[in-house]
């Protein structure tokens, strides 16, 4: 997105923080900006650092150990690995992942943001030896907290400056390929409301707190909170799963809420994080022998490292899920995987390959009678054939997949 393609608020917008880190590039003056939309703020910073440096203003950016979040330690180490921001230089220093602190508490006492505001608020004093602008970016979220549990530093902020998310322009956002498909998890309890979850788990804790029917029933909880993008209230009930889960030295379920965790945060769009979650799930599968949960594993890694662009440790991880999907005979599984393996070549630009895997993709589907299955391999051939300029291929198979897709509905 070019900054000239920015709506008339936030171009304004733009301008005030201008304004304000060029009036304080020798001095302290914390500046929050909010913004909801990553690629938006990536445009902003790379054109207000691309501004500073052409009137000799070094930029800086910094990020925050998301275990031990504190702005002061942050700028204290940039501070100490950067001899031009020891020197008195015109200087800003840019803040990006606050947003990536977890709101929920996992095994520890207080969770990342609490931490981070803790800090925050006692920390005024401990800035001033800081002669640079500071911007700290944020979302909105995190901003209304900030101002709760951290009034102090709030009070002190020498401006606020907030962005509207645009719509994307498509012209210049066209993926080159479709999203990945998601191997689907069985769950039993998707048809119950959440209120009728909601009723039964009160009744389990009432009369059996520590029954393990409650790690199963907070996990599809979750779930259900997930499915509505409420994703902090989704981490909450998974966070009460993996405790219980522990405490009954059940692997399974701490497995299963491991995994569900990572989901949360990868559809959040804090795919970074989500690693770490699948990690450990999958060290707790293979301790197990639960060929299963690995093939699931595997495949939610997979997805997020294509979502993250590092598509060929994305292919590495579905081959192997492939593997244990052909070991176990799901066809269903292996079809998908297939398809997200053929995606994966499709980016790399490997095309020939892509062919193959999609036509095994597309194969399998039609043997199953998976029709959804089927329209999702015919429109990626289709792409690949385009990037190979044969449209006339292209055209028929994206003709093939249109008429599937409004059969299905």
């Amino acid at each position: 997105m070019a900054l000239t393609n920015l709506d008339p608020a936030n171009l304004r917008e733009f301008r005030r923080l201008m304004i304000s880190v060029k009036a304080s590039t020798q001095r302290l003056n914390l500046l929050l900006a909010i913004c909801d939309d990553r690629s938006l703020q990536d445009t902003l910073v790379a054109a207000y650092e691309s501004e500073l440096i052409a009137q000799e203003v070094m930029p800086f950016r910094a990020w925050l150990n998301l275990k031990q979040p504190s702005l002061r330690a942050t700028l204290k180490n940039l501070v100490a690995q950067e001899p031009v921001l020891q020197t008195g230089e015109p200087a800003v220093v840019t803040v990006l992942n606050a947003s990536e602190l977890l709101g929920v508490r996992l095994t520890d006492d207080k969770s990342e943001q609490e931490r981070f505001f803790f800090s925050l608020q006692w920390t005024r004093g401990a800035l001033i030896q800081f002669e640079f602008p500071v911007v700290l970016w944020l979302s909105n979220a995190l901003s209304d907290r900030l101002a709760q549990q951290a009034p102090d530093f709030w009070s002190w902020r020498g401006g606020m400056f907030e962005f509207a998310t645009q719509p994307q322009n498509r012209s210049e956002h066209r993926p080159r390929s479709r999203p990945m498909r998601e191997v689907e998890t069985p769950d039993r309890f998707r048809h119950f409301s959440i209120e009728a979850q909601q009723r039964q788990i009160a009744q389990l804790e009432q009369t059996a707190p520590e029954s393990p029917l409650l790690v199963t029933l907070y996990n599809h909880l979750g779930k259900a909170h997930e499915q509505k993008h409420a994703y902090e209230q989704a981490m909450e009930f998974y966070e009460r799963a993996l405790a219980l889960a522990k405490l009954n030295h059940n692997s399974t379920g701490q497995a299963r809420s491991l995994s569900n965790m990572g989901d949360s945060l990868h559809r959040c769009g804090k795919s970074v994080q989500a690693l770490d979650f699948y990690e450990q799930a999958l060290t707790l599968y293979r301790e197990d022998k639960d060929g299963w949960g690995e093939e699931l594993v595997f495949g939610k890694l997979g997805l997020v490292y294509y979502s993250l662009e590092h598509y060929q440790q994305a292919i590495d991880l579905l081959q192997q899920q492939v593997e244990i999907s052909r070991e176990m005979g799901d066809r269903a599984d292996e079809a998908i995987l297939l398809g997200n393996l053929g995606l994966a070549y499709h980016s790399l630009g490997q095309y020939q390959q892509a062919i193959e895997l999609l036509q095994q993709s597309l194969e399998i589907s039609r043997e199953i009678g998976d029709r959804s299955g089927e329209a999702f391999a015919l429109g990626n051939l289709g792409n690949v054939y385009a990037a190979l300029g044969q449209s006339h291929q292209a055209g028929e198979l994206h003709q093939q997949e249109l008429k599937i897709s409004r059969e299905i509905g």
